[in-house]
């Protein structure tokens, strides 16, 4: 029983346990019904209290751009709810339900809201501990920032049809993996940085991320990061450079997909280690777009594409400068002047954006007087223009950025009219004859100095190129830019330009003056400019002669250059200053002889003048030369013809020849002659440039070059070729018509090591007496011969021994014609034994042209064949004794019974060839896996052997210009032969 009364009180106890205090619980939501609200008020007022605590935060933060947290947005989202039930149920509360009659409180009720009360109670607590873990700075957290493409967005730009195919470029470089840097270069406000901008919309779908930033000039490394690190959204802790770099470079690596980095207005080469740009292997993480004015930035950046950005055409033009101006209806007088308004801005976008919104709204009278001024070169004077930003300043700030040089060789292209063809020696000439060189040794330096001034402009745009490689010119606006830059003189060469004389206009500070393209119709019998540096008088129509007093005034005058004047040497003599004289197309009234009072010339350029005598006074310079410091002297075709030869016309007061050796310092000459002999003695003087032509006109067209040297001599005798001596040690170019020559090269005398060293064009013409290109036990002495041209050399029977033929490893052009003795272009003569020494190879030779040589045989040795690797074109006319091109094999040949391969061949043209068996005597056959043009007429014994060459070469016969016409003869012989 006890036991019984044991187990019955344990169990009560334990039911009591677990039952007690949930009976309590839901009892006290009726009997603390009133406790229980009040927690509800109180718990309420906290969570609205901390929810706008919270607001606020918030608020702050986002008005400093930054974003709330997941957490906390959903915390508000939660609270917002809990709000809206709270006061729900407060509601209910306020209805204070009674039961019997009002007498007593209805206790089903209060425990139904009380138990509500105590729930939502308990999670108002926990939203409130749950607010308690954040401090103020963990609500928020930084926005991204928008991406390159939002952010610099432009709805008005509008892609031209001239940058669509730029456009498509780039985007194809993007898309093409071999392409890691490109760059995109072009002249200062072309619209480089916009077109970019437009590729890249296009590009955000190609990369992860797009990184753009300006580099500028004088880069700021730190400025650079942050910008870099902003478009990735990376925060750089690191305080120095070098860390924020390695963080940069750390955030690149782990790029799960291709960055594009743009660097826009680059201006030199940019180390990216130390903007924390990753190298070698890691390139492949990112791609490199970057913009710059000059191409050899491109280069210096190792950009494997670089594009050229170009100017708009006319139609564009227009169509942009009425967009900003916002003509809409324009009346046809005003389309007029806007059209001549587009025409002055030359293509260039930010000339034409500047003016089109200076002008929006103007009247017809505001654009005519913009007009005008653009016509002025003054862009700045048009109202309404931005003195900051407009097309000049963007260009200036170009000119400000050039190295000394390249700035005065940019101004003084602005002396020449617009659209004018600049001669980069003529250039040269000015440019040097405006600063001192203290030793005749400088000359070559300067001259060196001059042309990398010139590459630096024109890889920076401000300078494009002539129509030949010789010439440069100079975009119009680009040239107004200049002009404004010398017209104001606030420049380091205190440059003052006038590009027109006007009545009344004061001259004494001018220091240049160019009326080259002026409509000036008279020029004044004296000028007043005593600071004048450079004239520059070209053709002007009604002002062709010229005052002997006009130059009174100019005793600073260094540089003059007269187009089409008439006038006399008396009128140079006050020029004591003069250092640099270019005269064109001029005629002059006396003997010349005051040109001897111009003590400081260093260069004198005659071109096509007409005068009397050249000067006796020109061989009494050299007492003055201790006051000049470089001499040169230009006499071009047609100027001077009859120089005085001794002892032939002691009448004649011309200078002659011997005088050219009383000038110790000259070292260039371009100089025509019409003599049939030289005077007995005579020797050229060595020279470090010359163009000397003895011609009715130049028959070769050798590259005019300053720093060319080259010779054409005709009808001369043997003993006066002896005159050419010095020269030929160090001549490149050389074209020699029916002389007294037996051989060109005499080694039999021993002293010959020097002849003819740097010769790279050797041109024969009418050489009757010529039996062999060089005579003697050493041949070899043409290593640089690059072009060998021979035509009428009747006496030659070959072209080369064996040792001159293995010299020739640089000869890429052959050309013969018309030499009826010529029977083997290798002598057969020594070539059993010289064979065996060094191989005989043609490893440059691109082009060989064969015609008209009667006796020729056979072109090359068996031996020969196979070593023709850059040959490109093979071309033989009228050979009526040649019967194999690669034949006449002799004892010692190297016979090779394989394939032998002609990989580079691309034209084989063969008319005419009576007796042609086959291309090549031995057992093997040719290969031309390359050939495109293959011609062959009027060779009737020409093998069946090449048909099948040509079936197995060509694999694609529609590819391949197959033109093969077979003498009417050789088809009957065939068709007979074979069928009857």
């Amino acid at each position: 029983m006890e036991i019984l009364t044991g187990a019955a009180g344990s169990i009560v106890s334990e039911i009591v346990k677990y039952t007690a205090k949930p009976i309590v619980r839901h009892i006290g939501y009726s009997f603390c019904y009133k406790k229980i609200t009040r927690g509800l008020t109180e718990e309420k007022v906290r969570l609205e209290q901390k929810k706008q605590a919270i607001h606020d935060a918030i608020d702050e933060g986002v008005r400093n751009t930054e974003v709330v947290n997941k957490d906390v947005e959903g915390w508000q989202t939660r609270v917002d709810q809990i709000m809206e039930e709270l006061q729900t149920l407060e509601n209910q509360i306020q209805e204070d339900k009674m039961c019997c009659k009002g007498w007593c409180p209805d206790w089903i009720w209060r425990y139904k809201l009380g138990k509500e009360a105590t729930k939502k109670t308990t999670t108002a607590v926990k939203l409130l501990q749950e607010a308690a873990q954040w401090d103020s700075n963990q609500l928020t957290h930084r926005a991204p920032l928008p991406d390159i493409v939002t952010f610099s967005s432009n709805d008005d730009y509008e892609v031209f049809e001239s940058r669509k195919f730029i456009f498509e470029e780039l985007m194809e470089a993007l898309r093409d993996d071999n392409y890691k840097r490109i760059g995109l270069h072009g002249l200062g406000g072309v619209g480089k940085t916009t077109l970019v901008m437009d590729v890249c919309k296009k590009a955000k779908d190609l990369f992860s991320d797009i990184v753009m930033t300006t580099v500028s000039q004088t880069p700021d490394i730190r400025k650079i990061q942050g910008e870099i690190a902003d478009c990735l959204d990376l925060k750089l802790g690191e305080e120095s450079d070098s860390g924020r770099a390695k963080r940069i470079w750390l955030r690149i690596k782990q790029a799960e997909k291709k960055i594009l980095i743009i660097l826009d207005d680059v201006w030199k080469d940019v180390k990216l280690g130390d903007i924390g740009i990753p190298s070698g292997e890691d390139q492949e993480k990112y791609k490199i777009l970057l913009t710059t004015r000059s191409e050899h930035v491109c280069n210096l950046m190792h950009c494997s594409k670089k594009i050229l950005l170009k100017f708009l055409s006319e139609e564009e033009s227009l169509a942009l400068i009425k967009k900003n101006a916002s003509i809409f209806n324009d009346s046809p007088a005003l389309n007029d002047v806007v059209k001549k308004v587009v025409e002055e801005c030359k293509g260039l976008p930010i000339a034409i954006v500047t003016v089109g919104k200076a002008l929006t709204g103007k009247s017809l009278d505001d654009w005519k007087e913009a007009l005008q001024q653009l016509r002025k070169s003054r862009l700045v004077d048009i109202y309404g223009v931005d003195e900051e930003k407009n097309a000049y300043s963007c260009l200036k700030w170009s000119y400000n950025h050039l190295k000394c040089k390249a700035k005065l060789c940019f101004l003084l292209c602005s002396l020449f009219p617009e659209d004018y063809n600049i001669e980069i020696e003529e250039l040269t000439r000015y440019a040097m004859g405006l600063e001192e060189y203290e030793d005749v040794n400088l000359l070559d330096e300067a001259r060196s100095q001059v042309r990398v001034a010139i590459n630096q402009l024109q890889d920076s745009s401000l300078l494009l190129r002539g129509y030949t490689e010789q010439h440069v010119k100079m975009h119009d606006m680009v040239r107004d830019v200049a002009l404004w830059i010398a017209s104001e003189g606030e420049n380091e060469f205190n440059l003052r330009v006038r590009t027109r004389i006007e009545n009344n206009i004061n001259l004494e500070s001018v220091t240049a003056i160019s009326l080259m393209a002026s409509n000036t119709e008279q020029l004044p019998d004296k000028l007043v400019c005593p600071r004048l540096n450079i004239l520059l008088l070209g053709r002007n129509e009604g002002s062709r002669e010229i005052s002997d007093t006009l130059f009174e005034g100019m005793n600073c005058l260094k540089v003059l250059s007269l187009e089409d004047k008439i006038l006399s040497s008396q009128s140079l003599q006050f020029l004591t200053n003069l250092q640099s004289l270019y005269l064109k197309y001029c005629d002059f009234s006396d003997n010349l002889s005051s040109l001897g009072k111009l003590k400081r010339l260093k260069t004198l350029s005659f071109c096509n003048c007409r005068m009397v005598a050249l000067p006796n006074e020109l061989g009494e310079m050299e007492s003055l030369r201790m006051l000049v410091l470089t001499k040169e002297l230009f006499i071009d075709p047609q100027s001077f013809k009859n120089w005085d030869v001794e002892g032939t016309s002691p009448d004649i007061s011309n200078a002659n020849l011997s005088e050219l050796n009383s000038l110790p310092r000259l070292v260039m000459l371009s100089l025509y002659l019409e003599l049939k002999h030289l005077p007995q003695g005579f020797v050229f003087p060595d020279l470090q440039r010359y163009r000397i032509s003895m011609y009715n006109k130049y028959y070769i067209s050798f590259p005019y070059e300053s720093n060319i040297k080259a010779l054409q001599i005709k009808d001369l005798n043997a003993s006066s070729m002896n005159a050419f001596k010095v020269l030929f040690r160090t001549v490149e170019n050389i074209q020699i018509e029916s002389c007294e020559m037996e051989c060109i090269v005499d080694t039999t005398g021993g002293n010959h090591t020097v002849m003819f060293a740097n010769l790279d064009g050797l041109y024969l013409q009418n050489m009757s007496y010529l039996r062999i290109i060089c005579e003697g036990p050493d041949q070899n002495v043409l290593s640089n011969l690059t072009i060998l041209s021979a035509n009428k050399c009747t006496r030659l029977i070959s072209l080369f021994s064996p040792t001159l033929a293995q010299s020739l490893r640089k000869l890429k052009f052959l050309y013969l014609s018309e030499c009826n003795e010529l029977k083997q272009i290798i002598s057969e003569e020594g070539m059993i034994l010289e064979s065996h020494s060094q191989p005989i190879c043609f490893p440059e030779l691109q082009i060989i042209r064969v015609k008209n040589c009667g006796n020729l045989e056979y072109m090359f040795p068996i031996s020969v064949a196979q070593d023709f690797p850059q040959l490109e074109s093979l071309e033989l006319e009228n050979l009526p004794q040649l019967k194999q091109v690669f034949g006449h094999e002799r004892e010692g040949d190297v016979r090779n019974e394989n394939y032998i391969v002609l990989s580079k061949l691309t034209k084989l043209r063969l008319t005419n060839l009576i007796e042609l068996g086959s291309l090549y005597g031995g057992n093997g056959s040719l290969v031309w896996p390359s050939l495109e043009d293959l011609y062959v007429v009027n060779c009737p014994k020409m093998e069946l052997s090449l048909f099948v060459d040509v079936e197995a070469n060509v694999q694609t016969p529609g590819e391949v210009i197959l033109y093969i016409l077979l003498s009417f003869f050789w088809f009957l012989h065939f068709f007979f032969f074979y069928y009857y």
